[in-house]
């Protein structure tokens, strides 16, 4: 009898905690994006930032549903002649989707990137397009993107600071 309790207690313990990171498989991450569009349609509050360093800047609008960070929309420019459209998707602080659309305009290579992400940075999946075929991640791509996220994220924390 003892082991029926065990064996259900283990079941129970292993579906709370599979359900609980449901919405961090492609499929939630799919869900959440979502409804968020339908926010981003209807009731996202919007606004305006820049960025920049010696490599690159952008123009970033920031979308916020009950104040808190759901979507940037990036043009992002390298200060070469290349250039990307960037859009990031975040849960609670965390960026879990990216599309990433990129043109070098001197070697006229085409990339395209999407990326779903866990809320610890891991990959879920990724699909990577580049001229028109399939192409692997490069070892730190996802990186590069995720610390990038956290720049725009603490360019619009520290500006919105100083409004205040």
């Amino acid at each position: 009898m003892k082991l029926y309790k065990i064996i259900f207690v283990i079941i129970s313990i292993l579906l709370i905690t599979s359900c609980g990171r449901k919405e961090f498989t492609e499929a939630g991450i799919d869900e959440i994006v979502k409804e968020y569009n339908q926010i981003l349609e209807t009731t996202a509050e919007s606004k305006n930032f820049d960025w920049g360093n010696a490599k690159a800047y952008s123009n970033f609008t920031a979308y916020f549903s009950e104040s808190k960070l759901i979507f940037i929309n990036e043009d992002y420019r390298l200060r070469i002649p290349a250039e990307s459209f960037n859009r990031y998707y975040f849960k609670d602080g965390n960026l879990i989707y990216f599309i990433g659309k990129n043109l070098d305009r001197i070697t006229k290579v085409k990339n395209e990137l999407t990326l779903y992400i866990d809320p610890s940075g891991n990959v879920i999946r990724y699909d990577k397009i580049v001229n028109g075929e399939r192409a692997p991640l490069e070892e730190d791509e996802s990186d590069q993107i995720l610390d990038h996220a956290k720049d725009l994220v603490s360019s619009i924390q520290f500006k919105m600071k100083s409004e205040h």
